[in-house]
């Protein structure tokens, strides 16, 4: 936009001072001549086509000296490109036609040639300017996205990592409950039945049959709270991205599409079959990445452990005992397991819901 007001400029200028010098009429043919040769210059923006444009000019100009006046508008083009040191050839024409130029007629045209030059100084110092702020803008907003990313990734791991101490507090908490409160009720339940063996009194055999049966209840009660946190503090997703996040063997990817709705012993199954997978991967094998996939269906748990390592001579003999424990989990769940190895090692799980 800049270098079509600049041209503007110049041509204005320098039409009106052809017009103070010449006859209208012969102004004409070096304007319209200046006017397309200036818009095709501005158009392509080519330097190949700038240098022969303007020594297709300065040919012009040897043998019509009205072209002179508007030729510092080819300079202006010229000055903008690696060609600019052509530039003192202009001075020819001028020499050659100088005893016909008034001393006004070769003022205006040095004056017209230097605002040229300046302008497009001016010009190109705005285009680096702007060059260089479009860039650090690009930079510094490229550098926001990756600190946004990095900031969020932050917060999730944050978050992850509150919920999984939340989760082992729980869980804590649930064995204290149940090794402490639990160990002194069973105790007090059991000497209260040993108490009502021996007394004599049935009103004091009534007071104990009521207390023993309070204490029952509250047992049962605290029984029920500890498998309510155990089952809370599960947490499948989380569990088993620590597992892929603490694999440093290969490269490991979790694929999950599941919701926390499934039973506590399928979950416990999940994460047992999980470990006994990636442990006999460190041991026996030699691929180089591992997708763990977990999917939900409307009736059914699907577990895929799959990896790229090739078939090893005593796959049979190391992975039996941990394929046979697979086996007997999976058993429990009323679910079916598939082992294959034509393409790296492939386990292939899937459970029914309602039976789990």
């Amino acid at each position: 936009m800049n270098t079509i007001i600049d041209r503007s400029m110049l041509v204005i200028f320098a039409t009106l001072t052809c017009f103070l010098e010449i006859e209208p009429t012969k102004a004409v043919a070096p304007l319209l001549v200046m006017v397309t040769l200036t818009c095709i210059n501005e158009y392509f923006s080519l330097a190949k086509l700038a240098i022969r444009l303007f020594f297709g000019y300065g040919i012009l100009c040897l043998f019509v000296p009205e072209f002179l006046f508007l030729y510092p508008v080819l300079l202006y083009d010229l000055f903008g490109t690696k060609y600019r040191f052509y530039t003192p050839i202009a001075i020819i024409p001028f020499m050659i036609h100088f005893s016909q130029l008034s001393l006004l007629s070769i003022t205006v045209l040095l004056c017209t040639t230097a605002i040229a030059y300046w302008l497009r100084k001016k010009t190109t110092e705005h285009k680096i300017l702007q060059h260089e702020y479009i860039s650090k803008r690009d930079s510094l907003t490229e550098m926001s996205i990756t600190l946004e990313s990095k900031v969020a990734e932050l917060l999730h791991k944050q978050d992850d990592d509150v919920t999984l101490a939340t989760l082992n507090e729980r869980n804590r908490i649930a064995r204290e409950i149940h090794d402490n409160v639990g160990h002194l009720l069973s105790s007090s339940i059991l000497q209260l039945g040993a108490l009502m063996a021996v007394a004599k009194q049935e009103d004091i055999k009534e007071s104990l049959s009521i207390l023993k049966e309070t204490l029952s209840t509250g047992m049962n009660s605290i029984r029920s709270s500890v498998h309510n946190l155990q089952d809370d503090a599960v947490d499948l997703y989380q569990q088993v991205r620590r597992l892929i996040d603490e694999f440093s063997f290969c490269k490991a990817e979790l694929i999950y599409d599941m919701n926390e709705t499934m039973p506590i012993e399928a979950r416990y199954t999940i994460i047992a079959i999980i470990k006994e997978a990636l442990s006999n991967i460190i041991k026996h094998s030699n691929a180089t990445k591992v997708t763990v996939s977990l999917y939900e269906h409307p009736k059914l748990y699907q577990l895929i452990i799959s990896d790229n390592g090739s078939k090893q001579k005593n796959m049979n003999n190391a992975y039996g005992m941990g394929l046979e424990n697979m086996k007997q989990r999976i058993s429990g769940l009323n679910g079916i397991i598939n082992i294959t190895h034509t393409e790296g090692f492939r386990i292939f799980i899937s459970f029914p819901k309602e039976n789990v």
